[in-house]
């Protein structure tokens, strides 16, 4: 039986109050896994923990209860410091904040340099990457004349050129416009499925998790509802709790329930307009 590339069991961290005692903020009693190769969602309101879980994964944060494994490895071990944050890539909101150096490929190579990568195995491991997030024409450019969607695509191959086994998005599309978040979605998505890379997608977007593998609902630390897509969005009651929308053709076909029409629940337009000419 294959392990989780990531095991989380009773996982809790609290942050300190003024007063050193623990606030309400962080993540309490988490245990769920990961298989190699999956597309996971994160999702939840601003302060349900999201953020928190993302630095107990890649070893930035560690559990003051309970255990993080990534690939086998305790995050809790500081001799694997080092490793776990080679397997654990992160790609944060802001793509500025995340830029070091003026020209594109430099940027990329500023990682796998830091790892002590040979310089004709950099060479390769930036062309690749840029390759493969489709910015490979751009890398004698300045990063900071592209779109936000680009400067992203540049920030998940700076991520990729050190060749992490996971891939960790968190609300990387919050600040781009719907062009962007498309460019990078699809981004994110081919380097799923094409490279087996592990990815996991922290948003408050309800149709960026139409397509995961799972999704995890978090609310004040906990998740409270897990499962496929279609399952979670299916529990219009856990998705308010937490503060969230369901997706429209979800929210649509809900409606038309409670209308008294004989409709399944629905993720996408596609769904939804079947469902409706089936009534026909």
């Amino acid at each position: 039986m294959k392990n989780p590339i990531v095991d989380v069991i009773d996982a809790t961290y609290k942050y300190k109050n003024h007063d050193g005692n623990d606030s309400e903020n962080g993540v309490t009693d988490l245990t769920f896994s990961i298989d190699e190769g999956e597309f996971v969602v994160l999702l939840g309101h601003n302060g349900s923990g999201k953020s928190t879980l993302a630095k107990l994964l890649n070893g930035f944060l560690v559990p003051s209860k309970g255990k993080v494994f990534i690939d086998g490895n305790d995050t809790a071990d500081e001799k694997l410091c080092y490793v776990i944050r080679s397997d654990v890539g992160m790609v944060f909101q802001n793509p500025d904040n995340q830029t070091v150096a003026s020209i594109i490929e430099d940027d990329v190579a500023f990682g796998p340099e830091n790892l002590g990568v040979p310089p004709e195995e950099i060479r390769q491991r930036v062309d690749r990457a840029l390759k493969t997030v489709g910015m490979y024409e751009y890398k004698d450019r300045t990063p900071y004349k592209l779109s936000g969607g680009q400067k992203q695509r540049v920030a998940i191959a700076a991520v990729l050129a050190m060749q992490p086994k996971i891939l960790i998005l968190d609300e990387s599309t919050a600040m781009l416009d719907p062009e962007g978040r498309k460019e990078v979605l699809d981004t994110v998505k081919s380097l799923n499925k094409e490279n087996v890379v592990t990815v996991i997608l922290i948003t408050h977007y309800m149709d960026e998790a139409l397509d995961a593998d799972k999704a995890f609902v978090l609310s004040r630390g906990k998740i409270i509802k897990r499962g496929t897509p279609k399952e979670v969005f299916s529990d219009a009651e856990a998705v308010k709790e937490a503060k969230l929308e369901l997706p429209v053709a979800t929210a649509v076909s809900e409606e038309l329930r409670k209308a008294g029409f004989d409709i399944k629940p629905t993720l996408t337009d596609e769904e939804l307009a079947e469902e409706i000419c089936r009534l026909k």
